[in-house]
């Protein structure tokens, strides 16, 4: 699909859906949060829920937590104008309580369509609630930073799962370790992945019926 086509799908898809009344976190949310970024990008970053400023605001990662990813984007060679930043829900949860079962079911479907039409080679899921819908039953403790290959929306895509940035905010050893996390990216962009280090996973049917 040419640039030009994935803008056009992804400016739909978003007119779309931004009126979204699915659950009940549209009766609390001020602005539904798409998710922003090039829809030619390789590399998507998906966090867990939108929090107060980006509700005000209607954009991903726009708070604290939000400058800490574009330091990190920064300290690699991206902007986040290069790379396309989304979260699981797409409505803020009252008082920033951890997201629902039912409201990530609910929600599921955006995020898969985003995917699809921006077709990424990475994902870097932000938290263990993103990284829990493409790698069900993991501990982010054990695995953050640690490639993986799964099938995903028709394609062979890496997951990367990292710790939040609002996580390592509050704690300097997640602070060392994202930014650590963060040097692997590129690799697994521009070379070839290390087999010991991006594992195919065995049990597909568990991971995609959960996302």
């Amino acid at each position: 699909m040419e640039g030009s086509d994935k803008r056009e799908r992804l400016k739909d898809f978003y007119l779309k859906t931004r009126n979204c009344e699915k659950c009940g976190l549209a009766k609390s949310r001020t602005k539904f949060v798409f998710g922003s970024g090039s829809a030619e990008a390789k590399i998507m970053f998906v966090g867990e829920a939108p929090g107060k400023n980006e509700d005000l605001q209607g954009l991903p990662f726009v708070g604290q937590a939000g400058k800490l990813l574009d330091e990190l984007l920064y300290s690699i060679g991206f902007d986040r104008n290069e790379v396309f930043i989304a979260n699981v829900l797409k409505c803020r949860p009252p008082g920033n309580r951890d997201p629902r079962i039912e409201e990530i079911t609910t929600c599921k479907d955006y995020l898969m369509e985003q995917i699809k039409i921006i077709d990424p080679r990475i994902i870097v899921t932000l938290g263990r609630f993103s990284m829990n819908k493409f790698l069900p039953g993991e501990y982010i403790s054990q695995i953050h930073g640690q490639a993986r290959f799964i099938n995903l929306a028709d394609k062979k895509r890496i997951i990367i799962p990292m710790y939040h940035p609002a996580a390592a905010l509050r704690n300097g050893r997640i602070m060392k370790e994202i930014k650590e996390d963060f040097q692997k990216i590129e690799k697994f962009l521009f070379g070839e992945p290390e087999i010991e280090e991006v594992k195919e996973e065995e049990d597909k049917e568990k991971q995609l019926s959960l996302v």
